[in-house]
């Protein structure tokens, strides 16, 4: 790359940056339809306003319950009303401020959060929408510990917290026209409530500003899943998306960890239907099906299920039979068929029970991203400044 257009890459990248690094908004709860909920401070103090006026005679650390009522919000305590809004927000009053939220219709577990809440009708008024307005590094906190679980060591979070900055910085605004950037699901990240572990908060502070660009530049698909079974897939073997750092690579480190083996049994009937009426398999005599009864990945992974003139995608088997990963073999176990597997998840990028496992041996989290992902780099984006002034 030139080097005029190098700099100006990143000179954009800073400016991206810089523009979303203070905070992110992200739709909560959103695979539920809430009518009504109830919120609590948990930490701090908040101020309350109601269509953009601050509510004075609001206890700033009581419990509120906001519920649908026509084209608004009613406002209240257990106590009084306070009014009928169409935007309600929650601000916190110090950086340190955490609150909780339960949905009571329909019941809901209690959640927590950083920072401050909007309330507000969605466009068609048919439920409430929850908006967390949070700092940018206590979101990637809260994805680390829904994503990658607690209890383990300060050099694999960082990984997670590098990996889960870039994909937000990569995705930002997806859902801009509804609203809000981010939602807290699985089509953007899981979101599930503010980080508790110590060690999760330690490694999002000592990766801040950290992401993972290509060889151009360019913020990468940060893809990862749980255990690879011995060796990832390539990215175009599985989403049809050729890159230069989603390459196969052999991992012998997630071979002893919990989700490294499985097996499927179903009955030979089911197969034979599944073979012959959906992908239209002749399956005239029983020579013929034997054949189409034994399949291997001793030799590695495959990208197709292949006898004679059929040729099933493996993802497609895996969907179809709820398998936990394409890497399997198949074999006839009287009148059942065995999917004897290896690992969980599509197999891309980063395999977090491998990169657990290389961390707890003391490989540094430089050394598991580049094992993983191939010619990429890590860049500072906070440090940009410098290529602006070039």
């Amino acid at each position: 790359m030139k080097k005029n257009n190098l700099l100006l890459v990143l000179v954009l990248l800073f400016f991206v940056f810089q523009a979303k690094a203070n905070t992110v908004s992200v739709r909560i709860l959103t695979t539920k339809i809430i009518n009504t909920l109830i919120f609590s401070p948990i930490g701090g103090s908040y101020s309350v306003y109601g269509d953009g006026v601050l509510l004075e005679n609001c206890d700033p650390t009581g419990i509120f319950q906001m519920s649908m009522e026509g084209d608004f919000i009613l406002l209240k305590t257990f106590e009084r009303e306070i009014g009928k809004f169409g935007v309600i927000k929650m601000i916190a009053k110090a950086p340190s401020a955490a609150f909780k939220v339960k949905s009571v219709i329909p019941q809901g577990k209690v959640r927590t959060y950083d920072d401050n809440l909007e309330i507000m009708l969605t466009q068609d008024k048919s439920q409430l929408l929850l908006i967390n307005k949070v700092d940018l590094e206590h979101y990637i906190s809260g994805v680390v510990e829904s994503e990658g679980g607690r209890g383990s060591n300060l050099e694999y979070y960082k990984i997670q917290a590098i990996l889960v900055r870039t994909y937000l910085l990569a995705h930002l605004n997806r859902h801009i026209l509804e609203g809000f950037e981010v939602c807290d699901d699985v089509h953007c990240q899981a979101y599930s409530n503010k980080a508790s572990d110590n060690n999760i908060l330690k490694a999002v502070l000592a990766s801040k500003g950290i992401v993972v660009v290509d060889n151009n530049l360019n913020l990468i698909t940060a893809a990862f899943h749980s255990n690879c079974g011995g060796e990832t897939c390539n990215s175009q073997d599985v989403w049809a998306m050729s890159t230069t750092y989603l390459k196969s690579v052999k991992d012998t480190f997630c071979l002893s960890q919990s989700q490294a083996h499985w097996q499927r049994v179903i009955p030979l009937e089911d197969w034979q239907a599944y073979i012959q009426l959906k992908h239209k398999y002749p399956v005239d005599d029983s020579m013929n099906f034997i054949r189409g009864t034994s399949f291997s990945q001793a030799a590695g992974r495959e990208i197709y299920f292949k006898d004679k003139d059929l040729k099933i995608p493996l993802k497609s088997i895996r969907s179809d039979f709820k398998l936990k990963s394409t890497y399997f073999s198949i074999e006839q176990v009287g009148n059942s068929i065995k999917f004897k597997g290896r690992g969980y998840g599509h197999g891309v990028g980063l395999c977090q029970e491998g990169a657990m496992r290389m961390a707890k041996l003391k490989y540094s989290y430089e050394y598991i991203l580049h094992y993983y992902y191939k010619d990429v780099n890590l860049v500072d984006v906070s440090a940009l400044n410098y290529f602006r002034q070039e």
